[in-house]
């Protein structure tokens, strides 16, 4: 009988103990979700600044928003490779690391 119970004992810490493990990486896909579509969208936002700057002829300021832009898109990328890989998806990475190289281009470009 006190066997049965230190088998059922560890079967039951197992089991919760890989719920624990499937939680915490779950959470951390989501947060690395949420990083990536705040981080995203101020990318987004900077990068409108900085091309109504440029238009409106002002290097200084449209370089710096680039630069603002990159940084978050650089950011927001890198998050999404985090959960993408968190998540054993491959299909994209190729393409999500293209994207990396050419917000540091963009930002190494003013």
């Amino acid at each position: 009988m006190n066997r049965f119970l230190t088998i059922c004992a560890a079967i039951l810490l197992i089991t919760s103990l890989s719920q624990m493990t499937l939680a915490s990486s779950e959470e951390d896909f989501m947060k690395y979700m949420q990083v990536w579509d705040e981080k995203r969208d101020l990318a987004s936002k900077y990068l409108e600044e900085a091309e109504s700057e440029f238009k409106a002829g002002d290097e200084l300021s449209g370089c710096a928003s680039q630069q603002k832009a990159a940084e978050y898109g650089i950011d927001a990328t890198n998050a999404l490779l985090k959960a993408m890989k968190m998540n054993s998806s491959a299909d994209g990475i190729e393409n999500i690391e293209s994207g990396l190289r050419k917000w540091q281009e963009l930002r190494d470009f003013c």
